[in-house]
């Protein structure tokens, strides 16, 4: 296939930011990076982005003009964009450092989202729970029906359980029962262990008692509008879905989030009646870093319209929670029909499209020959062996994906390389698959493309992490040997410097090497008022030669780590 080959955009854009520095009296500043100074100061761990508001007001783009964007001028803008140019020459990543990270280079807990797995081991009992309601509907009493829509792909119902939450229930297209909703369950967990905020989403079996018409419940019809619902009309769409298991109905119950719906958030600049929304979401790590958990689970459906700010407490004293929803397109699932493209190409994707018209025939992407697993109904296409982590793609261009770096890469590949098989596992678990091997299928999908996802950035970063000082020695971890995702013997090596606030010494050590993961601070350099932080820099080589530095801070003042470079 003929393609644009990576040494010539390399060239293209280096001729093209030679120019635009040339013709910018704002070029040399692009070009220079933030570069964060030492404090010996404790480690922010959560940002002061709930205070309280007015409510802001109701606002949803349409699917046109949003994805004129996200094909058009948003990728427009940043391929001319210098500075972008500038850091892709330089270590192949446009994007600046992550604005929502702090000294550690962690994700700040805040209303987008909240550490879990990442930082700290999850029980397969609290990866199972996910965001609660984990039976679903309250059963203390019937389901009663206040709304329904049978237009579309599917039909789904709304209805008000014994306790007044209310919940939507969600059923498969009649040709693949049992596909999208049990997907939808399992990828809600994944998303809510990863440390987003989505809505309870359960897998839920009831009968037709189970439910009751509420008063003036209406369903709207094609070509008809709404009309009354009755019991009878009740049967016939619930026969209609098809979503039938050993005589009983198999749905997605969903419940509606807390406080005042305020439509989508969107993946580039700010909502600009939030007061409290002051980072570029192009620059929020955790909507980079939906790159690397999008391609896991092959949610390629991360469009804005997938998302929802809530306005949550009493008007003027509440604030805006952000959340990520609807993952019934995810594991290889699709509406009416999985779609082999996706995940290997954008929705509209000139280079291949190109290359396809050139090749006349005599050439065909790997992905056309993919096919479901014979005879698994419940499942999609989720593949593993041609699967390449770095090259997955949304359908719709993602702004905050275009800015992902290796340090937003390995901090999401650190994130996943927490799951567990027995987490897998747990959650397909929840999503009752009927056929047991349908889920030894996905069990298997899933740690495959995980494992291809770890590696990959784990050897563009080096997964050497958790410093922490324990008396004379600081001890680190490798990740990919502590969890399983590389191969032991590796051989380490660091050297140590004093430094001030501006990362700057005059000196190095001489490099150490060993096979431990420690580091000894008898004979460290000396510190001194000018030089007060000593700096730890390390080193993996796994028979390729050394890697790139991992660089722990050390105040001499508190004896705390205070940062981390990568």
């Amino acid at each position: 296939m003929a393609r644009i080959l990576p040494g010539d955009l390399k060239t293209l854009r280096l001729l093209m930011l030679a120019g635009l520095i040339m013709t910018s009296a704002s070029g040399s500043r692009v070009l220079a990076e933030d570069c964060p100074s030492l404090q010996d100061v404790p480690v922010v761990w959560f940002a002061d982005d709930n205070k309280p508001i007015a409510v802001p007001a109701f606002h949803e783009p349409g699917m046109v003009p949003y994805s004129v964007e996200s094909f058009v001028t948003r990728p427009f803008s940043r391929f001319f964009h210098p500075g972008r140019l500038a850091r892709t020459i330089d270590d192949g990543y446009a994007g600046r450092r992550a604005a929502n990270v702090n000294s550690l280079d962690e994700v700040i807990n805040s209303t987008w989202f909240t550490n879990r797995i990442g930082l700290r081991p999850m029980s397969n009992t609290e990866v199972a729970a996910g965001s609660g309601y984990a039976d679903g509907p309250d059963r203390s009493g019937p389901w009663t029906i206040i709304g329904a829509k049978t237009a579309g792909v599917t039909p789904g119902f709304r209805i008000r359980d014994a306790l007044g939450h209310v919940w939507l229930l969600k059923f498969d297209p009649p040709s693949h029962p049992g596909m999208t909703i049990r997907a939808g369950v399992v990828s809600n967990l994944v998303f809510h262990a990863i440390g987003y905020n989505v809505p309870a989403d359960r897998l839920v079996i009831f009968d037709l008692e189970d439910l009751v018409v509420g008063d003036g419940a209406v369903m709207k019809l094609p070509r008809v509008g709404e009309v009354p619902m009755t019991v009878a009309n009740l049967d016939s769409i619930l026969q209609s879905t098809n979503s039938i298991f050993d005589g009983h109905y198999h749905a997605l119950a969903s419940k509606y989030l807390s406080g005042k719906p305020l439509g989508p958030f969107n993946d580039q600049g700010h909502r600009k009646d939030d007061p409290n929304d002051t980072i570029k979401h192009q620059d929020r790590r955790e909507l980079r870093a939906m790159k690397v958990f999008g391609a896991w689970v092959n949610h390629f459906d991360t469009k804005m319209h997938n998302t929802l700010d809530m306005y949550v407490g009493e008007p003027g004293e509440g604030y805006v929670k952000h959340h990520l929803i609807d993952f019934a397109s995810t594991l290889g699932t699709f509406g009416a029909e999985p779609v082999k493209r996706f995940g290997y190409e954008y929705g509209i994707d000139l280079p291949p499209m190109l290359g396809r018209y050139l090749a006349l025939g005599f050439h065909e992407d790997a992905w056309v020959a993919l096919e479901r697993p014979e005879g698994l109904d419940e499942v999609g296409m989720l593949d593993v062996e041609i699967f390449e982590p770095q090259k997955w793609k949304p359908d719709l261009p993602h702004s905050g994906m275009a800015n992902l770096t290796a340090a937003d890469g390995y901090w999401a590949a650190k994130v996943l390389s927490g799951f567990t098989v027995d987490h897998i596992r747990t959650m397909v678990g929840e999503g009752q698959y009927q056929n047991p091997e349908a889920v030894e299928f996905l069990v298997e999908a899933l740690r495959g493309r995980q494992e291809k996802i770890v590696r990959y950035w784990f050897n563009e970063v080096p997964p050497l992490d958790f410093f922490q000082v324990d008396g004379t020695v600081v001890r680190y971890t490798d990740l990919g040997v502590a969890r399983g995702f590389l191969p032991d013997g590796a051989q380490y090596r660091f050297r140590l410097a004093a430094v001030d606030a501006a990362k700057d010494t005059d000196k190095w050590s001489p490099w150490s090497e060993t096979s431990v993961w420690e580091i000894p601070l008898h004979g460290a350099p000396q510190t001194s008022p000018d030089f007060p932080f000593l700096a730890l820099q390390c080193q993996v080589n796994r028979g390729k030669g050394w890697s790139s530095s991992t660089t722990a801070y050390l105040a001499a003042a508190s004896g705390n780590i205070v940062a981390v470079d990568r």
